[in-house]
C-alpha cells in the first residue's frame, strides 16, 4: 500500500511538472495542487508507520537501535543474540537481506507487556504459543538434575554428552532459573520462536520454562545442527549460538564463542 500510494504521488508529480512546463498550467496552482497532494499523502504513510510501532510496542517492551551504513540484519541479530527471523518478524522486515540505514529497529529487551509477576508458576506456553520473559514460568533445578537430564538427552538424540554439556555450561552455567535479555530461556537458551519451531517440526509441546523440555528441546536442535554440519563440531557450536543460516552464508565468525565451548569440551574429556 505505502508503495503504491508513494508511485501515484511521484506519477501525479511529473504530471503536474509537464503541464507547468508546456505553460497549460500557472506556477501558483501547480504549488497547491502539490501542496494537497502532499498532504493527502502524508497522512497515510503516517498512519501506517504509527500503526506498525503500536504493533510492536503491543508484543513488545522495545530497546531501539538505529541501523548504520554497512550493518546487516543477521550482524545485528547476532550481536543482540536474537534469531534473525524474530527480528525480521518484529519489525515486519519481509528480505532479510535488505535494511535501510538510518531507520530504527525495535530489539526485544524489557518484559513483555503484561507479564504476570505474581510469583505463582503458571505455564510459558498458551495455544502452543511460547511466552517471552514468562519468569513465573521457570523451574528451579538443582546441578544434579540438569546434569542428569542433560546425558539422557544426549543419549535419546544420540549426540556426544560432553558436547551437550559444554553448550549448557557455556549458555547458563547449568540454570534453568534465568532468561536473557534477548528472550533465551533456562539451561539451553532457548528462544521463545525457536522453541515452538522446534515443536511444530518435531511435532511435541514441550514448554522451555520446564527444565526436563528445555533440555530436551536444546538437544533436539543440537541434532538437527549435527545432520546439517555433518557432525563438524566447531560448526555445530557456532551455529547454535549464531543460527545455522549465518553459518552457511557468513561461515565460522563468533569464534570468541566456538573457542569458549571447545575449551570447556577438552576440560571435559
Amino acid at each position: 500500500m505505502f508503495r503504491k500510494s508513494l508511485q501515484a504521488f511521484n506519477s501525479l508529480v511529473s504530471m503536474l511538472s509537464e503541464r507547468w512546463k508546456r505553460g497549460s498550467i500557472q506556477r501558483s496552482f501547480l504549488f497547491i495542487l502539490m501542496a494537497i497532494a502532499l498532504s493527502s499523502f502524508t497522512p497515510l504513510s503516517a498512519y501506517q508507520h504509527v500503526a506498525h510501532a503500536g504493533e510492536v510496542k503491543a508484543a513488545y517492551n522495545c530497546i531501539r537501535y538505529t541501523i548504520r551504513h554497512g550493518d546487516t540484519l543477521s550482524a545485528i541479530a547476532a550481536r543482540r543474540r536474537i534469531d534473525v527471523l524474530t527480528l525480521a518478524r518484529m519489525n515486519d522486515i519481509t528480505n532479510i537481506h535488505l535494511i535501510i540505514a538510518a531507520h530504527s529497529l525495535c530489539l526485544p529487551l524489557a518484559t513483555k507487556s503484561g507479564e504476570q509477576r505474581s510469583g505463582r508458576h503458571i505455564s510459558g506456553m498458551s495455544n502452543g504459543s511460547v511466552r517471552w520473559y514468562a519468569y513465573t514460568s521457570l523451574e528451579e533445578s538443582t546441578y544434579q538434575q540438569v546434569n542428569i537430564l542433560l546425558r539422557q538427552a544426549a543419549a535419546y538424540y544420540g549426540l556426544p554428552a560432553n558436547l551437550v554439556i559444554a553448550i549448557a555450561r557455556q549458555e547458563s552455567r547449568f540454570q534453568q532459573h534465568v532468561i536473557a535479555s534477548d528472550g533465551g530461556i533456562g539451561v539451553m537458551q532457548i528462544m521463545p520462536d525457536t522453541a515452538m519451531w522446534i515443536n511444530q517440526l518435531a511435532g511435541t509441546t514441550r514448554d522451555p520454562y520446564k527444565l526436563q523440555d528445555n533440555i530436551f528441546m536444546g538437544a533436539f536442535y543440537l541434532h538437527m545442527l549435527s545432520d546439517t554440519f555433518h557432525g563438524n563440531i566447531p560448526e555445530i557450536i557456532s551455529a547454535y549460538n549464531e543460527g545455522p543460516w549465518a553459518v552457511t552464508h557468513r561461515g565460522i565468525f563468533n569464534w570468541s564463542y566456538v573457542n569458549t565451548v571447545l575449551s570447556i569440551l577438552r576440560n571435559l574429556r
